[in-house]
């Protein structure tokens, strides 16, 4: 499952995309690379009040799927600020962390896998769509025409 932010509390500025607009992205993406019959896109923290804390949401899940073991995918630039999150060490008792390694990342403290995937972040691809550099080969076709629709991350 991919569940969109809400109100991400530690980020410095806000998001420039709507928690809705970041949904329907998640959602044209994961539909466009044909996966919506095992993925779920899941607006359970944009449909909360207030701040978004993944405790809340993993609370959350397993109210709704009660006999689950719930793990908490996150990039290794992620991971290395977990202790700052809101109620770190509940949250990762609560939860299996799994660090999915980038390229010339340190060790975590976690379990880590490697993947075949592009080294690049999303605020490297931000910049690029400001740059109005071609990133159709790093985003599905529909969420770059939504992305100029909007006129998001500088696009225009």
């Amino acid at each position: 499952m991919v569940i969109p932010s809400g109100k991400p509390w530690l980020r410095e500025n806000p998001p420039v995309a709507t928690a809705e607009q970041r949904f329907q992205m998640a959602d044209l993406a994961v539909t466009s690379m044909g996966l919506s019959e095992k993925v779920e896109v899941m607006p359970i923290e944009i449909r909360r009040e207030g701040n978004s804390y993944a405790l809340d949401t993993v609370e959350e899940l397993k109210r709704i799927y009660p006999n689950t073991n719930f793990t908490l995918v996150l990039g290794s630039d992620a991971a290395k600020h977990l202790d700052k999150w809101h109620r770190a060490k509940e949250l990762q008792e609560a939860v299996k962390v799994l660090v999915v390694k980038r390229p010339g990342a340190q060790v975590s403290d976690f379990d880590e896998i490697s993947i075949k995937a592009l080294d690049i972040s999303s605020t490297k691809v931000r910049q690029s769509i400001a740059k109005r550099e071609n990133v159709s080969d790093l985003l599905p076709a529909k969420v770059v025409t939504f992305i100029r629709e909007f006129g998001l991350y500088g696009s225009r």
